[in-house]
């Protein structure tokens, strides 16, 4: 389908903001056209170091998620996606394809929309050529931990809707969430930001800190679109998250480690992939097993592990509907709609600021 729109080159940057005063360490870059904001505070190797060290002393051993998210990562976890097993991807995409003209319903012309996690995008082009094929202008900001992984999803984008005829424009966060957050509430504006989380991504947290996120992204003002998983056929669970593609990508974070630290400290020949479902926070949680009894050194300190002894690497909760209420009400959100497979199994909801959610959640009880 074609579509006639207007020439958007006169459109003001979203980063063109008066208030907005840079981190010293944060820059603006552009890579063939593509404007790239660098918010990261730090090198990622310099703010990952720490959490190692604290993960590896705690009393429940946990590496951060992030080391899972790196270049070759990213490129491992595309692997997962093509994965038989892996059925969040296809289930997710026939949502996004059945519902997305109600799903893009509250996003209007003019919007910030940004999405977070963007990871290669393919979802968000069906996205975006929908919210193009309605005339909508749209400044579309991409977050992601990952420099390079988000410059190549961001030219895909780019030779789809290139900006002399796109009511498209298309730019680029490298950012934590936390990074992404703090810059939405130094960047307000007059129109609306539109918040997207998708892949099951907000799950990766645990339900209290899944809702202090949402409560820092409500408290810029955005809504937010959410794709949550409430799968449980543990089974079925099991084959998409301890399946070969998998296991390679969580233990890639090891690598990363390794690479962080400046040091060989975590051989592989040592670790192994475990699987298993914890019930009491309805999440799947992958982990590092140690093969052995092992000694490792790193920045000066001795860390000690027994066979079998386990490292958490990543959880992925399967919440259910009345769950992922709950969590967005602890956020001072509510769900002011779904939209859900025919099994409703996989569902996004849409959470908007508490005082208009609530007028909008109670007119419908």
């Amino acid at each position: 389908m074609t579509t006639n729109v207007q020439d958007t080159r006169g459109w003001p940057s979203p980063f063109a903001n008066a208030a907005y005063q840079p981190d010293a360490s944060s820059r603006r870059v552009r890579y063939g056209g593509l404007q790239v904001h660098n918010l990261r505070r730090q090198a990622a190797t310099g703010s990952l170091a720490p959490s190692i060290l604290q993960g590896l002393r705690a009393e429940e051993r946990e590496l951060p998620s992030l080391l899972l998210w790196n270049d070759q990562g990213l490129s491992l976890f595309n692997a997962v996606l093509d994965s038989a097993d892996y059925y969040l991807a296809n289930k997710e995409w026939a949502l996004l394809r059945d519902e997305v003209q109600n799903i893009v319903g509250s996003i209007s012309s003019g919007d910030r929309l940004v999405e977070l996690g963007a990871g290669n995008m393919k979802k968000t082009a069906l996205i975006l050529h929908i919210l193009q094929s309605q005339r909508k202008y749209i400044h579309y900001i991409a977050c992601d931990v990952d420099r390079a992984a988000l410059q190549r999803g961001l030219r895909n984008l780019q030779a789809i809707f290139p900006a002399s005829v796109s009511s498209i424009r298309i730019q680029g966060l490298v950012a934590t969430y936390e990074d992404c957050a703090a810059w939405l509430k130094r960047n307000p504006r007059s129109g609306h930001t539109s918040l997207m989380w998708l892949g099951n991504s907000m799950a990766n947290f645990p339900p209290p800190e899944a809702s202090e996120y949402i409560r820092s992204f409500l408290s810029t003002g955005a809504s937010m679109i959410i794709a949550l998983d409430g799968c449980q056929d543990h089974e079925q669970i099991a084959r998409a998250y301890e399946g070969p593609s998998n296991q390679k990508f969580v233990l890639n974070g090891l690598r990363h480690a390794n690479d962080v630290l400046d040091t060989d400290a975590f051989d592989m020949s040592n670790w192994s992939f475990l699987g298993r479902w914890n019930p009491e926070l309805w999440m799947h949680e992958s982990f590092y097993v140690a093969e052995r009894d092992l000694t490792l050194t790193i920045g000066g300190e001795t860390f000690t592990f027994r066979k079998g002894e386990t490292i958490r690497s990543i959880r992925s909760g399967k919440w259910p509907k009345p769950k992922v209420v709950d969590i967005c009400r602890e956020a001072g959100g509510d769900v002011v709609d779904w939209w859900m497979n025919p099994d409703e199994s996989y569902g996004k909801s849409a959470i908007l600021l508490g005082y208009l959610a609530h007028a909008l959640i109670d007119s419908l009880s």
